[in-house]
């Protein structure tokens, strides 16, 4: 998502399966779990964050990341901006949604009640969009993107001020790796003995240890990801992680620990990338490849196309909640299967109708000026 204009199709493919297992794990679907094959996690409760935020790290640059103005402003452009064309229609349809019946005054939304806005609330709320707090329930995921801009320009940041302060290579990685790491426990610590979770704050320090991670392992360590025997080893960590400690969430800051996210997120990364790698030239793998080359888009309208999927449910008789958040499936596979395909299919068809109409208008604009 905005991370480097040079694409290696594996990765795209690796950022398409956590973005559809994110889509997957936001419907409103029962899965058959049992202690021993926990399902709903395995499929992505444990994993499907971490990874994302790991693979936010892949691309990093040294060079780039300890230039922290030209860093954060390429941020700006590639995530920040781009977020505010999603969330601030959003924020200003508020009412809209009402209306149409997207939203009603009886559900749940993250665990709260909403209701029909002032003058005053609407411009309180553009405010706290644009400061970096916004939470239309709409663009709820786009969370993650409010926490990947902050973590990657804290972790810019972070890595000047160290590097002005040791000049040293060596001892230079070490502190880093230090500090990241205990603003991580810290953050953890924070939220899981004395429930203290400062919204986009906490997360964003354990975000920053994750990419910082992925910055790691693809850049210094260069994993190939093609070892078998590390992908059964992946496995079996991530399988035990799954059934004893169960998912996280970071979206709350909640996880066991620094050291077990660290573990099994590293872990589902590469039973992750290894997959992809091994799909990369069939059909599958540029279907997945494409959901992340245009993962932006899938994680900001992916609730709309729940709603749009609901919409035909409805016409074909479905007794199905149009204002419920998450796909309401009824415990339906067929549901499943529908609001899982259509949500992934929505926003690859809005991107495609976005490039088409803006490759117009700019045509028609050179035109004039010529």
């Amino acid at each position: 998502m905005g991370i480097s204009k040079i694409r290696s199709k594996w990765v795209d493919i690796a950022k398409g399966i956590t973005i559809a297992a994110l889509v997957l794990i936001h419907i409103d679907y029962t899965f058959p779990d049992s202690k021993l094959f926990p399902i709903s996690v395995l499929l992505g409760g444990v994993w499907r964050t971490p990874v994302f935020f790991i693979i936010g790290g892949f691309f990093i640059k040294e060079e780039k990341l300890i230039s922290p103005i030209a860093f954060i402003k390429r941020k700006i452009e590639t995530l920040y901006l781009p977020l505010l064309y999603f969330v601030i229609p959003a924020v200003l349809l508020h009412n809209v949604f009402f209306n149409i019946g997207w939203y009603d005054t009886a559900s749940d939304y993250g665990n709260k009640i909403i209701s029909y806005w002032s003058a005053g609330e609407f411009i309180k709320n553009i405010i706290l969009s644009v400061c970096l707090a916004g939470r239309e329930p709409i663009m709820g995921a786009m969370w993650f993107v409010y926490v990947l801009f902050m973590a990657l320009s804290a972790f810019s940041i972070i890595s000047y001020v160290l590097k002005k302060i040791f000049k040293e290579y060596k001892q230079y990685e070490i502190i880093r790796l230090i500090v990241l790491l205990t603003l991580c426990v810290a953050s953890c610590t924070a939220t899981r003995l004395y429930d203290f979770t400062i919204p986009r704050f906490n997360n964003t320090l354990t975000a920053i240890w994750l990419i910082y991670c992925g910055y790691k392992i693809k850049n210094q360590l260069q994993w190939r990801f093609d070892n078998i025997y590390i992908l059964l080893l992946a496995a079996v960590i991530l399988y035990h992680n799954a059934t004893i400690v169960g998912g996280v969430g970071l979206n709350v800051n909640y996880y066991n620990d620094a050291i077990t996210l660290t573990i099994a997120s590293v872990a589902a990364l590469y039973v992750v990338c290894f997959i992809s790698k091994k799909i990369e030239k069939n059909a599958v793998g540029t279907f997945f490849a494409l959901c992340g080359n245009s993962s932006f888009y899938i994680l900001a309208l992916h609730f709309v196309g729940y709603k749009l999927c609901t919409y035909f449910l409805m016409l074909c008789g479905a007794d199905v909640s149009l204002s419920a958040l998450k796909a309401p499936t009824g415990n339906s596979t067929l549901f499943l299967i529908l609001y899982f395909i259509c949500a992934l299919l929505f926003p690859l068809g809005f991107r495609w109708v976005f490039r088409k109409i803006k490759g117009w208008v700019k045509q028609q604009i050179l035109q004039l000026q010529s």
